[in-house]
């Protein structure tokens, strides 16, 4: 047996041969895992820096040029990148959990091999300290596997550890995962959300139309469209400045949104621009709804209204044109 050269009496099973057996390399590939997915938290962790850094470059754009248009696409086009990259976060921390759950598994498989490997030695010494108890070269070859044996448990109680620390991490992991795919959505939110006046920027807001129109022809209901012109907000910003032109932008958001319902859709379209989408009433309907619009500020205002209803080959645009220009037919009958 071992390095004595004795064979077991006839009839009694020979012992597995362990002394040879290495699990380093074992523990080595393990090791290199963990780097790598240490090296990736590195990452994760730089990227989440470069989200919040744009995040706070997108708020000091909207705060400092507030309807300024150059100010809310380059705002825009910021949170749409931050977005992106939130998403991608968020599916490489779904990645690195699946990996720790993985390593988890090789750790509690690695454990079991190390104590089967210390229960082997540990027989190997009983039965080697059985046949030759009186030889030295037999107490400390007995004295040398039972060494290797507790050695072995050793490295199977780090392994154990190590596997409870992985899901530790690999929980912690999908919990940020799922910060990340919040924050992804409130992102997109934020991105289509004009932040002076809370209507819904252009892009996003002809995204929820179509849905609307969708939706409308589904149920074969009738869908408004009303397009709103701020009269003589030019002449607000260049008497008294942008900052009345923003307050007098908010006035008329918040004038709007009273006379619609939580479902009703409001978009800025343009500088001076809104448009209202109405489900399920008539032209003559929201006209009235919007009609007699007035002051709810320091500033006197009027808005200009036109009015469209879905018809069989609209498509978000056309409903809206069709709105404008009748805005400007009626401005020119005045």
């Amino acid at each position: 047996m071992g390095g004595n050269g004795k064979r077991p009496p006839d009839g009694e099973p020979q012992r597995p041969d362990v002394d040879g057996l290495e699990l380093s390399g074992l523990d080595q590939t393990l090791s290199d895992g963990d780097q790598t997915l240490s090296d990736r938290d590195q990452t994760l962790s730089d990227r989440d820096q470069q989200a919040s850094d744009d995040d706070q470059v997108a708020a000091d754009l909207d705060r400092d040029h507030g309807g300024d248009g150059g100010a809310h696409a380059d705002s825009t086009s910021r949170r749409a990148a931050r977005t992106q990259e939130r998403d991608e976060i968020s599916a490489l921390r779904d990645l690195t959990a699946q990996d720790r759950d993985t390593a988890a598994i090789r750790r509690d498989a690695l454990a079991l091999l190390h104590d089967e490997v210390a229960e082997t030695r540990d027989r190997n010494a009983a039965a080697s300290d059985s046949q030759d108890t009186a030889a030295d070269d037999a107490a400390q070859e007995v004295e040398d596997v039972r060494a290797r044996a507790r050695a072995g448990r050793l490295r199977a109680a780090r392994d154990r550890q190590r596997a409870l620390r992985d899901r530790e991490q690999a929980a912690h992991d999908r919990r940020q995962a799922a910060h990340d795919r919040e924050r992804a959505a409130y992102d997109r939110r934020q991105a289509g959300t004009d932040e002076l006046t809370g209507a819904r920027r252009r892009g996003m807001g002809l995204e929820e139309l179509q849905s609307e129109i969708g939706r409308a022809r589904r149920h074969g209901t009738r869908l408004a469209a009303v397009y709103i012109d701020i009269d003589g907000l030019e002449a607000v910003n260049d008497s008294e400045g942008h900052i009345a032109g923003d307050r007098l932008l908010r006035s008329v958001a918040n004038a709007l949104r009273d006379r619609m319902r939580s479902y009703d859709l409001l978009m800025r379209v343009g500088g001076d621009e809104f448009v209202c989408v109405l489900p399920g009433i008539t032209a003559d309907e929201a006209r009235l709804r919007l009609h007699d619009l007035g002051p709810a500020g320091p500033h006197p205002w009027s808005v200009s209204l036109g009015v469209s209803v879905l018809r069989d080959a609209d498509d978000p645009l056309t409903l809206i044109d069709r709105a404008d220009r009748d805005l400007i037919a009626r401005r020119g009958r005045g």
